[in-house]
């Protein structure tokens, strides 16, 4: 018996193989999704290549049958998250100025809409890096094997400025005094082993839990070769003094 799609891509959401199948074999639906969202010619060298990309993986994450046909579902999902990459890139002209901020830590205790995701990406346009772009792309399939994407950080990131020094004390604890047969559990394991860094960085075990994404993307960044992303986390390693 052939398995439909809508089976496949329920079977994708715990099977990385057939994850990565699915993708494969749908990479000019991706492609004409994005061009068609975007109304211009998409490549996989450009921004809205990797966010579509990424919206087609979180279709997969969160499809079930009763959402109607898989593919229809997919590309609403890519046009609504690549409306959104845009809206924030129209907000972002009139932020560009302050918007490093936000991740440098040393913005106003305000909601950051954006996060470390499109701070870097918008970075990365501004200036047509494509090392910057690279780096995007590499950290991007790091990550994945961490269960998250680089996309993700735009809704796991910390809002605040007093949270994100308390972030920030946590990845530095872990780059600094934690024990090395830790961290390379954490990357053999692909888990952070949250009770003993609240324990040794004594920042609360919620925050650790609820920003662990941001965390384990900070310490493989800055642990990692990825200098112009890690630019953008150097307030990390600044002692807080407030």
């Amino acid at each position: 018996m052939t398995t439909t799609l809508n089976e496949r891509a329920v079977l994708a959401a715990t099977d990385n193989r057939i994850r990565e199948e699915l993708i494969t074999e749908q990479e000019q639906i991706i492609l004409r999704s994005a061009c068609s969202a975007t109304h211009r010619y998409i490549t996989k060298s450009d921004d809205e290549w990797s966010i579509a990309l990424c919206a087609f993986s979180k279709a997969i994450d969160v499809y079930s049958a009763e959402k109607g046909d898989f593919l229809p579902f997919a590309q609403m999902l890519m046009k609504r998250e690549l409306i959104d990459y845009y809206r924030s890139q129209k907000n972002a002209l009139r932020e560009v100025p302050t918007a490093p901020h936000i991740m440098e830590g040393n913005g106003e205790p305000e909601e950051d809409p954006d996060g470390v995701y499109f701070v870097v990406v918008r970075s990365s346009k501004e200036k047509s890096d494509r090392s910057m772009k690279d780096e995007i792309t590499a950290a991007n399939e790091m990550l994945t094997e961490y269960d998250f994407r680089f996309f993700d950080l735009t809704e796991c990131s910390p809002q605040q400025d007093k949270t994100r020094r308390e972030c920030a004390k946590a990845a530095r604890y872990m780059l600094d005094q934690y024990p090395p047969e830790l961290i390379e559990e954490l990357v053999r394991k692909k888990k952070l082993p949250v009770k003993a860094l609240a324990t040794g960085s004594g920042v609360s075990k919620k925050t650790i839990d609820r920003y662990r994404k941001y965390l384990i993307m900070a310490v493989l960044i800055l642990r990692g070769d990825y200098p112009h992303i890690a630019e953008y986390l150097k307030f990390v390693r600044e002692e807080d003094t407030k």
